[in-house]
């Protein structure tokens, strides 16, 4: 009993991993027009609801996974809600597995973030795996704006992971944005995640269709779900900028899960009462670090 437990405190520690990486995949080496109207593309041929495409794969070693979608902000506003460490841990800490979120900034557009990593249940920051991050302002003008996350080490086996993010103008209120992730699995976790999507998360499916037309599952699952909460967590909390500080919080709470129950198959674990009363208590205990 005491492995399997290991092993479900282990995927749910996974589960974030995807969030927080990135490494040059595909339609990187294209020039900017022809990279734009790729991507264009495949959000057009998308059956995703919202302006978003997502792409995955799964090779010996890494993960990688890419996100393309349309957001109605400007480049400005959107270079203005990811341009800071502490913005990407408001962003993150919408996540049901990211229990806090501590920042340093640093000099020369290099910050760090502090990460705290649990299962979908509450947890203080004590309880859960810390994991610090790089955050890097790569560019930033009037035309394209990128952003990076990641570490060279994460738990049980993880590494090398990264999230590239860049954004690009497509009107004065609308942005093309894309986001590039990989995440290196070391033999021991990926035995486990196999063991957990062949049990416990079987049931857990992703965006895209396989092959034989059915649901991916496993670990291209699971980064599906990851980047759609990440896109999600964007989208709230770009929407709920102008709210008044005392009342910012919950209402990006309730926007993240009334927008993640379009997904119920994918990505519901909690009830409406539970996740907002959880992330309540969470964001109380992050105050304390």
């Amino acid at each position: 009993m005491k492995h399997k437990g290991n092993i479900r405190q282990w995927a749910a520690l996974l589960l974030v991993v995807p969030l927080l990486s990135a490494t040059v995949v595909l339609g990187q080496e294209l020039a900017p027009q022809a990279r734009h109207a790729e991507m264009l593309e495949r959000i057009e041929r998308s059956p995703l609801p919202g302006s978003i495409k997502l792409v995955s794969t799964e090779g010996n070693r890494e993960i990688l996974g890419q996100v393309h979608a349309l957001v109605p902000h400007g480049l400005e506003q959107v270079s203005g809600a990811l341009g800071s460490a502490a913005s990407w841990c408001e962003i993150t800490f919408l996540h049901p597995n990211v229990k806090a979120c501590t920042h340093d900034e640093g000099v020369d557009d290099t910050s760090t973030l502090q990460l705290y990593l649990g299962r979908r249940f509450f947890e203080p920051p004590d309880e859960a795996t810390a994991l610090q991050l790089r955050f890097e302002a790569i560019r930033v003008d009037d035309d394209h704006f990128e952003v990076s996350v990641g570490g060279a080490r994460g738990p049980h086996g993880t590494r090398n992971f990264r999230m590239q993010l860049e954004a690009f103008p497509l009107h004065a209120d609308e942005t093309l944005v894309q986001l590039r992730y990989s995440v290196e699995i070391g033999a021991l976790a990926r035995f486990a995640l196999r063991v957990y999507f062949a049990t416990g998360g079987r049931h857990r499916i992703g965006f895209s269709l396989d092959d034989d037309g059915e649901p991916v599952r496993g670990l291209r699952g699971m980064i599906e779900r990851n980047v759609m909460r990440f896109h999600l967590g964007l989208k709230a909390y770009l929407e709920t900028r102008d709210e008044p500080q005392v009342r910012r919080l919950q209402a990006r709470l309730e926007r993240w899960f009334e927008l993640s129950e379009r997904y119920p198959e994918q990505l519901r674990e909690l009830d409406r009462d539970r996740y907002l009363d959880q992330k309540q208590r969470e964001w109380r205990q992050q105050q304390r670090l």
